[in-house]
């Protein structure tokens, strides 16, 4: 049987390497004199015309330890496999571990060509390497001769692409690339850097906030003390292909492991790095992946348990930094909302203001816990969430929540005990806030008790009644909303009313001769029923002055109902409108025409019903309403209030801003 090799053309390789910009095909260059222990890598464009704005030869040179000739075969002639890779030496941590960065050129060249010195026995070598784009199976190097040159390597690349502009590439596409790919890389020791065209590459930009330094102090079982060197880097920009990481370096900076952090892909973009030095990582197996057990990291177990308790404080650490990120980023969410309009819609009324600041708040403590809930959501998503997150809030279905969350990520018992307490916190500040909007409202109560049933106050109707019932209007319902009060005409009211219900802003007439009269009260709300227009009509009367209620005011405000029932624009919405006239009692001869006592209904039609109630009545009901619902939220603070140990209402406490 003949055996048969399987070859790869040049055009294979050149699929293969597809994906690669010109500006990632550059940087596997620099990688490889950082590889080869660089400390310096400079990157010069030479401009071919100043008119195109072209260039004729890139060169990318570094002070490494050069390529060396006798390894050429393993370095070069293989394809997708690494003698650096092979060796085992720091393997994990060396980037051009692949065999085939050194092709990605024809992305932006059409020849390579590499100059290259490294140290034979005591002698410096120097020898010449060439590819050509066409054929990049191929490659063709010269016979090294001693050199006076100090190590390193310059690769010269000839015949660049047209795509390839000098000052717009290089600004806009190549330092952005360079400094999300190096600037972790950079931050290891001071004497690693860029240059290109002579200017230093500078990756500040990319730095979030003032790097944090500090050490951690662990002692083992022995007794022997390790003082950690530890800096904390957090980015503004993801990092290109590099997960958030703690790199471990020895006294002499060589960067001896890594590892990733716990917050990777969490959904909120908190990138980071943290480097830590210490002669206890030259204890590190080198040969071990990342992936391998810590045990095996170590050949001494007293070190391998170091090395737990170290990355524990370090996860710890980055738990902590990441709090008041979270906290920053959340308002940043909720804002993002509310430009977007994905909020629930609620009224323009103190409750519905204090169920949204409820549901903003809650929405800010998820995504404090567990922000992955919110991302890759579209409009209609965020819409339906935030729904049910404000259904939950109202019926405090605890478990619904986690339902709903648990089918988007995965939450361990910390998470779970975290989010219970935000709701259970979140609760409880909105029952507070409830309750001290009921007790502010039963004062306000205790006031127009005074004011109607106090006669020796000498209150007057429009002076002192008619203003405190505009400003508290909410007694007669949390739906509606003022259009207008005393001394507007009907056709100022019917002119505010359509700018409520259309946004126009329009002179209306009308043809009546009451058009002139003027309503007490006008307010406009929504069935929440039906969705309709359910509009209110309030006519007052001062007990002071009239005890008792007669047919002329009954026929006073008939006169209203004729008017707006007459008038189409007030009635094109399928509006019903209920007309109420209070006052300190009413007469037999109006009490007998009450259909029903307990509301006090006077009159029932299709699409509007009268009226009549003593002060006494109106009152009573509304102190009937708020109790009730004072005295479960009392019982719900309670419960709520007792869950919390004195260390929980401490911690979520809110603050008071002064």
């Amino acid at each position: 049987m003949n055996t048969q090799t399987v070859e790869i053309t040049s055009k294979g390789i050149k699929k293969f390497l597809n994906k690669y910009t010109p500006e990632r095909a550059i940087s596997e260059f620099v990688w490889n004199g950082f590889d080869a222990k660089a400390t310096i890598v400079k990157i010069d464009f030479e401009e071919d015309s100043a008119v195109f704005d072209t260039i004729s030869t890139i060169k990318i040179g570094d002070n490494g330890n050069g390529i060396c000739y006798e390894e050429l075969p393993e370095n070069f002639k293989k394809f997708y496999e690494s003698h650096k890779a092979i060796t085992g030496e720091n393997a994990d941590l060396t980037r051009g571990k692949n065999g085939y960065g050194r092709l990605t050129f024809h992305k932006f060249a059409e020849f390579a060509e590499w100059h290259t010195t490294y140290k034979k026995d005591s002698a410096n070598v120097s020898y010449d390497i060439k590819i050509k784009s066409e054929n990049l199976k191929d490659y063709t190097p010269t016979i090294p001769i001693a050199t006076d040159n100090e190590l390193g390597t310059c690769v010269v690349f000839k015949e660049i692409s047209t795509d390839i502009s000098n000052n717009i590439f290089i600004e806009q596409k190549l330092k952005p690339f360079l400094r999300a790919e190096f600037a972790w890389f950079l931050e290891l020791r001071e004497e690693f850097k860029i240059f290109i065209n002579g200017i230093e590459l500078d990756y500040s930009s990319i730095i979030a906030e003032e790097p944090d330094i500090f050490d951690i102090q662990l002692t083992d079982k022995n007794g022997d003390e390790f003082i950690f060197k530890c800096k904390y880097i957090r980015w503004n920009t993801k990092l290109n292909e590099e997960f958030s990481r703690f790199y471990f370096l020895n006294e002499d900076l060589e960067l001896k492991n890594t590892r990733t952090t716990l917050l990777n892909k969490k959904g909120d973009d908190f990138w980071h790095s943290l480097v830590v030095v210490n002669d206890f990582f030259n204890e590190i197996n080198c040969e071990k992946e990342e992936q391998e057990a810590t045990l095996r990291l170590f050949d001494d177990k007293a070190d391998a348990k170091i090395f737990k308790d170290l990355v524990d404080e370090l996860n710890e650490y980055l738990k902590n930094k990441r709090k008041p990120f979270l906290r920053k980023q959340a308002e940043v969410l909720v804002n993002k909302y509310e430009a977007e309009k994905v909020f629930p819609k609620f009224r323009d009324n103190e409750w519905d203001k204090a169920r949204e600041v409820g549901l903003k708040n809650l929405v800010k403590g998820i995504y404090e816990v567990e922000p992955a809930v919110f991302t890759k959501l579209n409009k209609e998503q965020k819409q339906i969430f935030l729904e049910l997150l404000n259904l939950v809030l109202d019926s405090s279905e605890r478990e619904s929540l986690f339902k709903i969350i648990e089918a988007v990520v995965d939450l361990d018992s910390d998470d779970r005990d975290e989010l219970a307490k935000i709701l259970e916190t979140n609760r409880l500040k909105q029952v507070i806030s409830t309750i001290n909007l009921i007790k502010d409202r039963l004062r306000v109560l205790e006031g127009l008790k005074l004011i109607v049933f106090n006669h020796e106050l000498g209150a007057n109707e429009r002076d002192h009644l008619q203003k405190y019932i505009e400003k508290h209007y909410w007694l007669f319902g949390e739906e509606y909303r003022m259009v207008c009060a005393e001394e507007v005409k009907f056709e100022e009211a019917l002119r505010r009313y359509i700018y409520i219900l259309r946004g126009i802003d329009e002179k209306k007439f009308i043809a009546h001769p009451d058009k002139y009269k003027e309503m007490d009260l006008f307010l406009a709300g929504t069935d929440f029923r039906d969705g309709k227009p359910h509009n209110l009509i309030v006519e007052i009367k001062n007990p002071s002055t009239i005890k008792k209620l007669k047919n002329k005011e009954v026929g006073q405000i008939k006169e209203y109902i004729d008017v707006i029932l007459k008038q189409d624009e007030f009635n094109d919405h399928r509006e019903f409108w209920s007309f109420y006239l209070i006052g300190q009692d009413y007469d037999d001869i109006v009490k007998d025409d009450i259909q029903n006592f307990e509301t006090g209904l006077l009159r029932k039609k299709d699409n509007h019903c009268l009226y009549v109630k003593k002060w006494s009545e109106v009152t009573n009901e509304v102190e009937r309403r708020l109790k009730y619902l004072l005295e479960k939220l009392k019982i719900e603070r309670s419960t709520l209030s007792n869950k919390n140990t004195l260390k929980e209402i401490i911690e979520f406490a809110p603050t008071i801003v002064n």
